[in-house]
Order: structure tokens, then C-alpha cells, then sequence
């Protein structure tokens, strides 16, 4: 009974550590944070969706137009925002790669549409 117990939590463990091919090693990750603010006020945008990677990030803006994503894989990467009222920022393709460890801190303006 004991060897086919500790037969079994190996297995185990050799599949999940076997489950990690796709995911970068500690500290490759960076973070984005800022701000989703009205183009003619510059007043913060309440509830403002921001994607992160095509949509693989996703999250709304707080009571000041603010969000935060972490961990966000380093390397390539492209954000779009959206709000109620407002013509949306499609996706930004060309923002310079974020490095491990990296802060990178956004600004994005959307007018009334």
C-alpha cells in the first residue's frame, strides 16, 4: 500500500511539473498601470474596459479611470480601450517590448463618440 501511494504522488508530481511548458520562470513577468481619462477633460473614465494582449487580460477601470495588470508576460505586447459614450482605442501593436521587472505606466485618452 505504502509503495503504491509513493508511486502515485511521483506520478503526480512529474505531470504537473510536466503542466509548466507555457509559462515564463519567475521574474519574467512585468506590470502595466495607468489611467483611462476623457481626451477633452482629462477626467479619470469610470468603468473603462482595457485588454491586454488580445483580450487575454481584461479589466475595468476603478472610480478614478484607474487599472492594473500583474503579471504581464514580458516581450511583445498590444492594448485596446473601450467605455460607453466613447469611441474606442483600437489595438496598439507597436508599444516598445516590456522587460522583466518593468513598471510600464499608460495614459490613454479616449474621446466622446
Amino acid at each position: 500500500m505504502r509503495v503504491a501511494r509513493s508511486a502515485f504522488l511521483m506520478a503526480l508530481l512529474i505531470c504537473i511539473a510536466g503542466c509548466n511548458d507555457g509559462i515564463p520562470p519567475v521574474g519574467n513577468y512585468a506590470s502595466i498601470t495607468g489611467r483611462v481619462v476623457d481626451a477633452t477633460t482629462g477626467a479619470g473614465i469610470v468603468n473603462a474596459t482595457v485588454a491586454v494582449n488580445g483580450a487575454t487580460l481584461t479589466q475595468q477601470t476603478d472610480s478614478n479611470g484607474n487599472f492594473r495588470f500583474a503579471p504581464v508576460p514580458t516581450g511583445d505586447w498590444d492594448y485596446s480601450a473601450s467605455a460607453d459614450g466613447y469611441a474606442t482605442v483600437p489595438l496598439v501593436t507597436n508599444a516598445p517590448p516590456l522587460n522583466p521587472g518593468e513598471t510600464r505606466t499608460l495614459t490613454i485618452s479616449l474621446t466622446h463618440g
